[in-house]
């Protein structure tokens, strides 16, 4: 998937009060100006997954060198993608009929946890610039799945669809972002997955597909006709960007 510096100067004005019943001398009576001032500079650091299910909490980064479960570190700087889940279809018995298959949830460790928790497949964007002009996420599909055999055979006809997204936030939710449901087109189309427009999407906001994990168990669907040609034991798969 795939995606100033303010300076703010103000003044504040102490003045002495006079209690009541106190001789009133104007020449005692003084005021002394206090500058104050901030600026800010945009931030080059990776913003940590969170849960999507509770945004308030940090979890985890994932091991990139795990190969089951790959996932490469969060984009830098101060708009981000900072997470994106794989969609795992599991070992699934063929069929000579059309089937559609549910991917397996996403696995999380909040932390300070002890035990891991599932919750729907998400995707993490922040938006740190400032500037509040608002994004755009979109998704295109790299092709269709292609098998681990010596022939690299094809799924023909596979179509893989995000349903029920959930924009969620620990920002106020009247900030949120757009989010729209996905069907993806092995040639590559381009696909919006979320869009701020302009004083909305500060802040780190997550979309997730299903408002919880029971949700989620029906909202990433790989459908597969009966009549297309499958290989025993293979391992088919695409790549998102």
């Amino acid at each position: 998937m795939k995606l100033t510096k303010l300076a703010l100067a103000g003044a504040v004005s102490f003045s002495t009060v006079l209690a009541a019943g106190a001789p009133a001398f104007a020449e005692e009576a003084a005021t002394m100006k206090s500058v104050t001032d901030v600026s800010f500079t945009e931030s080059e650091e990776i913003t940590n997954p969170v849960n999507p299910l509770n945004p308030d909490e940090t979890v985890e980064s994932k091991d990139p060198n795990d190969k089951e479960d790959p996932h490469e570190p969060g984009t830098k700087g101060p708009l981000s993608i900072d997470y994106v889940s794989n969609f795992h279809f599991g070992k699934q018995v063929m069929s000579g009929n059309d089937q559609v298959y549910n991917a397996k949830l996403d696995t999380l460790k909040v932390k300070g946890a002890k035990e891991s928790t599932e919750v729907p497949n998400y995707v993490q964007v922040t938006d740190n610039r400032g500037t509040n002009k608002g994004w755009k996420l979109t998704v295109k599909q790299n092709g269709q799945f292609i098998a681990d055999d010596k022939d690299k055979a094809v799924l023909e006809g596979a179509e893989l669809k995000l349903s029920n997204p959930v924009a969620k936030s620990a920002t106020n939710q009247k900030y949120a972002p757009e989010v729209k449901e996905v069907t993806l087109n092995p040639n590559g189309d381009t696909q919006e997955v979320a869009i701020a427009a302009a004083e909305k999407g500060m802040g780190t906001w997550v979309t997730m597909y299903g408002e919880d994990a029971k949700k989620g168990v029906e909202s990433v669907t790989l459908s597969v006709p009966g009549s297309t040609a499958k290989i025993k034991d293979a391992k088919y798969q695409t790549s998102l960007t």
